[in-house]
């Protein structure tokens, strides 16, 4: 009989500017590498972590969800402080909560949320240039809105990521799909069941690209009825201004995690 392992699940908000993603890799510095170390030193257990999803290299989280098992129970505030005090500043455990050994963050996972921030200003702003993609000019926003409305739905995404998995289906659902003004520029929001590798910055990069007028929408619908994999990786959006805004679990177990 194996012996009992006690399950948790963390709400993670990061900074993932100086990481090349979330995936661990050797060599070089990822936000789940320097979660595991912290959890490593935290607790005295060798241990891995799994995640809700994989956040590219530069890209930002506010509600990321992982999962760890280990050996010995921890209260969860304790264990959110203890990970705290191991963890640099540019990671933080928002929230801990014990959940049942079946959990997985990913495969459970009901809806995730992106947003994409675009900030439109004539001069270059130094302050806050890591977290925006930043457009010299201003962008049309009701041929973006437009197109935006296209990519609602079930549909299979082909021209705009790949399957994490070889083979996997390229068919995602999105029931969010938005272009909203803020005081410094845009905000992009996807909501979906799932995402393709790459798909939510290329969405992003040809919405900017339809609001500055190098790009109609209706390609975009084209893409959508006729899937030509891999056509929007040219217009992808960079790293910098996207940011894992929220997990969402159908359970209540999982409420304690989930933002």
């Amino acid at each position: 009989m194996s012996p009992e392992r006690f399950t948790y699940g963390l709400k993670l908000a990061y900074d993932g500017s100086a990481y090349h993603g979330w995936q661990r890799q050797p060599g070089v510095p990822t936000v789940a590498g320097r979660l595991e170390g912290a959890l490593a030193r935290a607790t005295g257990e060798v241990l891995t972590v799994s995640a809700a999803g994989r956040t590219d290299a530069g890209a930002h989280a506010w509600g990321q969800v992982a999962r760890v098992q280990l050996d010995v129970p921890w209260d969860p505030s304790a264990l959110r402080a203890a990970c705290n005090r191991a963890l640099p500043a540019d990671v933080r455990v928002i929230e801990v909560a014990p959940m049942s050994d079946s959990f997985d963050p990913r495969r459970d996972a009901w809806r995730r949320t992106y947003r994409y921030f675009v900030r439109t200003a004539v001069r270059p702003q130094p302050v806050g240039r890591m977290y925006w993609w930043e457009q010299p000019h201003p962008l049309e926003l009701a041929p973006m809105r437009q197109a935006a409305r296209w990519l609602l739905g079930r549909h299979d995404f082909a021209a705009f990521g790949s399957s994490p998995a070889p083979g996997g289906s390229t068919v995602r659902t999105l029931d969010r799909s938005e272009v909203a003004e803020t005081p410094e520029g845009l905000r992009l929001e996807f909501r979906g069941d799932a995402f393709l590798r790459g798909m939510v910055r290329s969405l992003a990069g040809c919405l900017v690209a339809v609001g500055a007028g190098r790009l109609k929408g209706a390609v975009l619908k084209q893409w959508l009825e006729r899937p030509l994999p891999g056509a929007a990786s040219p217009w992808a959006a960079p790293a910098r201004g996207l940011h894992l805004w929220q997990v969402e679990y159908r359970w209540p177990v999982h409420s304690g995690v989930a933002a």
